[in-house]
């Protein structure tokens, strides 16, 4: 099994309907969404309703009343400004799950429970298996839901004898991208050729070659903007990247996605032939 994950430097620079389209190529396979802060994979995908699991990836502080003596020793050392007083309360927004409150009090009156931080499942989709998760709102340590969740997701496809398994990862250099790099076979970064798009690579790129993962460029809307697409491209290969290839600005995108399917799924278009081209490029190159 090769493990494919694609990355940017920054949100909406084509990443997920990149992955959706690898998808559709290398099916039967299993797709895994782990840009669990904003998943949105499951929108062009369809998986099947499945049964949740809980996520519990950190703690609350709460306070029991009946134990507590009021010292206010809780509201000294709290740095986040989630305990208030008269009588003693703890927010359960404001915590920060840090316990300092529960080491330091005397009475021992603060409870330190697992708090729920989301959800994730695996279930069936038409291009063979879909792990999503999704984070709770304001919920912290979204590095260890991406973990669990690609844990599942190499189980789900060594069950099935899956040649692939394609991860949409998340956008910029964060806990969540570092989750998801362990194992993988090639790492695809989408970017666009602007100015900014060639610093977000280049912030992205730098992190890539220090972990020594076999790494390519995707220029999206190469057309718009043939001079940045050039300096692009010559900055990715002097850091030893491969060229996939460069994708079309494509009107067609919009109304693919807008029917809920990956290029390619309803007809042909420019922007769809090269991710094809570009799918073809990145097995050949796996395959060495």
């Amino acid at each position: 099994m090769k493990q494919v994950l694609i990355l940017s430097g920054k949100g909406g620079t084509g990443k997920t309907t990149v992955a959706g389209a690898f998808a559709r190529l290398a099916a039967p396979c299993v797709v895994a969404d782990c840009d669990v802060d904003a998943a949105d994979l499951h929108i062009i995908l369809s998986p099947e309703p499945a049964v949740r699991q809980d996520f519990h990836g950190g703690k609350k502080a709460s306070i029991d009343p009946s134990k507590c003596t009021a010292c206010g020793r809780c509201l000294q050392v709290c740095r986040f400004d989630a305990v208030t007083a008269g009588p003693f309360k703890i927010s359960e927004t404001s915590c920060e799950g840090c316990g300092v409150c529960v080491w330091n009090c005397p009475a021992g009156a603060i409870n330190f429970s697992e708090a729920l931080s989301g959800t994730w499942a695996i279930s069936p989709c038409r291009y063979g298996a879909f792990a999503g998760a999704r984070l709770e709102p304001a919920a912290e340590n979204s590095g260890k839901l991406v973990a669990l969740l690609k844990t599942e997701a190499v189980k789900a496809a060594e069950a099935s004898g899956a040649e692939y398994l394609i991860l949409d990862g998340s956008p910029g250099i964060g806990c969540p991208v570092l989750a998801s790099l362990g194992g993988v076979d090639a790492v695809v970064i989408v970017a666009e050729p602007t100015v900014s798009g060639r610093h977000d690579f280049l912030r992205l790129a730098e992190l890539l070659k220090q972990q020594k993962i076999k790494s390519f460029l995707l220029v999206n809307k190469w057309d718009l903007n043939i001079e940045e697409t050039e300096t692009l491209e010559k900055a990715a290969a002097g850091l030893g990247f491969g060229l996939l290839g460069r994708i079309p600005f494509d009107p067609g995108v919009v109304k693919t996605l807008l029917m809920r399917k990956t290029l390619g799924e309803t007809c042909a278009t420019p922007a769809a032939g090269a991710v094809e081209k570009a799918w073809r490029a990145l097995r050949s190159e796996l395959e060495k």
